[in-house]
């Protein structure tokens, strides 16, 4: 009889199991299928087909979509461009993108939603079929002057990669996986490691980004490690890991990228991949601009900006820009008339951040009101407060757990304040501070093993197989809150789609 208690006490429940599940899926149509399997468990299938909710204004949405159906079956092009203008370019646009109707259901929200932005998209492409006049030529410019509009209305993306010194290697998975779901934005943001990731996928056309994406860990093995200066014995790994941290695979990532950029610069960039790439850094001159893009520093080269984001004394005691001038030589920056400039790393720089901050000048120069940001600090996973988290566990110990990762949160920036912060825990816990009052995603990598994994970081002989372990793991943390990027981000990145191929078309 005690033998039955103790097994009945200890066997998992089916949602238990199936959580479990979850958390070893291999890739995103495993997990998918996972979702939806728990979803039907624990009932929130039966919540995603009722479209009533406090969450949202579930009549205007499906009054619209009826509406938006409605016009675009009949032809009516004249309701369909008034509907669009009377709220329907807006990114949450009725509440539909309100956090707590993503943290009930793993296989995505309402269905009414999903719907919703469905019907959006295709009558945009209904829009972009459809003549607006009889006179091609100025249907032509018509439509060009409309979808411009629409995408000023509307804002833009911006994906944020932040830090992440021992453990950015995530950046790159999370870069994966957006860019395989159609919802990696053009402007993409970065500072230390993130901004190395950024200026991968910044400097390669999407043909050349999907070809690395897949081939990434084959890209990295061929890599001449002689000359790579990363130095394997055991003491030296150890130092940069306490002193400057960067373990060993973010070194050989680092020489990957180098190599790979080559002399490009911010402008070449833009040029050639229509991508913005922006990579924050915090000079001790305020002349030189700690935003660095292609239209704040377009000459600038890249690989020098890499250098100057991670900081002085990390990687090179002595850090400058360069740039290309006229005649395509490669000559240090002069913003400062050759006054001694020094480059601070991520975290020493956010002690010294005035009034606004660099991602604030993003949103002014490319019209961002929604971001999306990738946090690549694992081991803070449980604390960081995120209302796109799926409700598990009960509720006063999930309102618990939301408390102690505030209070901890407090505690460390004042402790980072008075200076009292030990500098390796900082590179662990403090990055930089995003605006305010910004739409944002939170996207934060979870260990299930988090000694082994720390385990990971001083492991010198397992960088090809510790590579492609940061990129999965970068990749989990997107899935769940795919639903939520969707329904942020379809409408946008169409008609991004739409504008520039209408735009290619009229100069050619």
């Amino acid at each position: 009889m005690c033998q039955k208690l103790v097994h009945l006490w200890h066997r998992k429940s089916p949602v238990s199991i199936a959580k479990t599940k979850l958390l070893v899926a291999e890739d995103y149509e495993q997990w998918q299928a996972g979702a939806y399997y728990l979803d039907r468990l624990n009932g929130s299938d039966l919540w995603r087909h009722n479209f009533t909710s406090k969450k949202y204004d579930y009549r205007l949405i499906s009054e619209r979509l009826k509406a938006l159906k409605q016009a675009r079956q009949s032809g009516d092009l004249d309701a369909l461009l008034k509907l669009f203008r009377m709220g329907s370019f807006l990114r949450n646009f009725g509440g539909i993108s309100n956090r707590e109707l993503f943290n009930r259901s793993y296989a995505g929200t309402k269905i009414l939603i999903e719907d919703y932005i469905s019907e959006v998209l295709h009558c945009l492409e209904y829009l972009d079929d459809v003549p607006f006049s009889d006179y091609e030529l100025t249907s032509n410019q018509l439509k060009l002057d409309f979808f411009h509009d629409a995408r000023q209305a509307f804002g833009s993306t911006a994906l944020v990669l932040q830090g992440g010194s021992l453990f950015g290697l995530c950046h790159l998975g999370v870069v994966r996986a957006l860019y395989f779901k159609g919802l990696l934005p053009r402007i993409i943001s970065g500072s230390a490691v993130g901004a190395v990731v950024a200026s991968l996928v910044c400097t390669l056309t999407n043909q050349e980004l999907a070809e690395t994406l897949t081939n990434i860990s084959d890209s990295i093995s061929q890599i001449d490690r002689l000359n790579n200066d990363v130095d394997e014995r055991y003491g030296s790994i150890i130092e940069n890991v306490i002193t400057k941290g960067y373990s060993q695979d973010i070194l050989v990532f680092m020489k990957y990228v180098k190599d790979h950029l080559g002399d490009i610069t911010f402008e070449e960039a833009y040029m050639k991949t229509d991508k913005i790439l922006n990579i924050i850094v915090h000079p001790t001159d305020k002349a030189v601009p700690s935003l660095l893009n292609y239209v704040t520093t377009p000459n600038v080269l890249i690989w020098s900006a890499l250098y100057a984001s991670i900081g002085t004394g990390v990687l090179s005691d002595h850090v400058d820009l360069h740039v290309k001038n006229l005649d395509n030589d490669i000559v240090p920056a002069t913003f400062t008339n050759g006054k001694p400039c020094e480059f601070l790393t991520p975290q020493k720089g956010s002690e010294s951040y005035s009034a606004e901050s660099p991602y604030t000048r993003v949103t002014e120069l490319f019209n961002v009101n929604n971001f999306i940001v990738s946090l690549a600090r694992p081991y803070l996973a449980p604390l960081i407060v995120n209302d796109i988290k799926h409700q598990n566990g009960w509720k006063p110990i999930r309102m618990m757990q939301r408390l102690f990762g505030l209070e901890l949160q407090h505690r460390f920036e004042l402790l980072d304040r008075t200076g009292l912060l030990f500098s390796f825990i900082k590179r662990l816990a403090v990055d930089e501070k995003m605006p305010q009052n910004s739409s944002e995603v939170t996207i934060v990598p979870e260990l299930r093993t988090l000694v082994r994994d720390f385990g990971r970081v001083f492991d010198v002989h397992r960088t090809m197989e510790n590579i492609p372990y940061w990129i999965l793991v970068g990749e989990k943390s997107v899935w769940p809150v795919l639903p939520i990027l969707w329904t942020r981000c379809a409408v946008e990145f169409t008609l991004d789609n739409i504008h520039e191929n209408r735009r290619r078309r009229k100069f050619t």
